[in-house]
Order: C-alpha cells, then structure tokens, then sequence
C-alpha cells in the first residue's frame, strides 16, 4: 500500500526558513603530491522552518499535523519557501496572480504559505520541449508569457523541488533551456507541466522528535520543524 503524501496544513505559517541542496562529495582522500579528486554524488533537498505559533487555530494544526506525521513514517508536500519567483509579461509574480485570498483573514493578508487561497486555477506556465530522463541536470522548455525562472529561483516538476542554476536561450524566441539541481528524480514525457508558480517538495521529518512544542502560559509556543527530502 502506498502512502498519500499529506499536503501542507494551512494554520501553519513559518516566520523563517529556508531549502538547501545537501551535495553529496567524495573523495579518495589526499595524494602524496598534494593533490586531491573530488566528485559530487546525489544531492539531497534539506529544509528548516520556524516561527511562533500563537493562537489556537495554530496549536492545534501544529499538533494534529506533527502526530499525523508519525516520526519519519509520514511524507508531506512542502511549499517553495520564500516570496521571490518567476513573473508574467506584466511583471505580476506567477504565485499571486491565480490566488483569491482566503476569506478568514489568514496569514499574508489571508494566503497560505505557498501563497496560494481560495478558488485558483491551475495554470500551465511552462511545459517540457523533450522528454526528459531520470538523473537529468538539463531540461528545455517551452514558456507561456511568463519571464523566468532566472538562475536561483525554484520550479518544481510533478512533487519534486529543483534549483535552476543556468538559463538561457540558443536563440531569442526559441525554447528555454534549464539547467538545474538536484538530478532530476523521475523520467518526465515531453509536454509534461513545468510547475513555476508553486513548486512543493515530497519530504519527511529529519528525526522522529521533529515537531515537539512546548507552551508558554499554555498558550504560546515557538514551532521549529526540520525535513529532509523522500527519496
């Protein structure tokens, strides 16, 4: 039986964070000349988030969420994190423009943590030129009126979180090429949705202790989650 990865609760609202490409090096160590050969193996998505978790709309997502999660058993979509993205012609981040907010007076002027709310679309942005292959670092794609990503924005293909680190265009007009970390996790079709708005990463827990809360005056807390990418 396969597990349902849960989607990213909607009380929790980090104050900081942040997503890092752990690199997996290697290296045989020192020669006697001095010299030394370094390779570089699977990196691997890490992320930390923190932040207060003050009322009880967030208490109780916080530990409905955390028991939910099992330790390390649980997988969670875990929202690109941070407000800088790609935009479209009109100079409009891709992540606001197909969200309504949400009508509780939620956090952000009521969108969520991904910047998503009530009734949004699911647009197609960017969709892939080729077919692309498990372990691929290069992709090209077509764009639909929209600038970017530039290098050191997220995209997301399916529930995987990659790094652009080189754009560019062999010629003005033609497809995007993209090249990226980490290795890309599945094989992917051509024409397959290159998510550019709000990419999610599939993770876990870091440790099974991951979520503990502790109240002050039993009310207020101060939340820190640690997750490593599911692989």
């Amino acid at each position: 039986m396969v597990a349902i990865a849960r989607s990213w609760p909607a009380g929790i609202f980090p104050k900081s964070g942040f997503f890092h490409p752990d690199s997996a090096s290697r290296s045989g160590g020192q020669s006697i000349s001095g010299s030394e050969q370094v390779t570089v193996g699977q990196a691997r998505w890490r992320a930390r988030f923190s932040g207060p978790v003050v009322t009880e709309e967030s208490v109780l997502s916080w530990r409905a969420f955390v028991a939910d999660m099992a330790g390390r058993a649980g997988t969670v979509l875990v929202p690109r994190w941070e407000a800088y993205g790609p935009t479209n012609v009109n100079g409009r981040r891709l992540s606001e423009v197909e969200a309504a907010t949400y009508d509780n007076g939620g956090p952000v002027g009521g969108l969520n943590f991904d910047l998503s709310g009530f009734g949004q679309e699911v647009p197609t942005h960017a969709t892939l030129d080729a077919a692309a292959a498990i372990n691929d670092t290069r992709i090209v794609v077509n764009l639909n009126n929209v600038e970017g990503p530039r290098p050191g924005q997220y995209f997301g293909i399916t529930d995987r979180l990659y790094l652009a680190t080189h754009v560019w265009q062999v010629e003005e007009g033609e497809p995007t090429h993209i090249q990226f970390t980490p290795w890309l996790r599945a094989s992917a079709a051509s024409g397959t949705r290159v998510i550019l708005d709000r990419p999610v990463c599939l993770m876990r827990f870091a440790q099974d202790q991951t979520g503990e809360l502790e109240l002050d005056m039993g009310r207020w807390g101060q939340g820190e989650l640690e997750l490593v990418e599911a692989i």
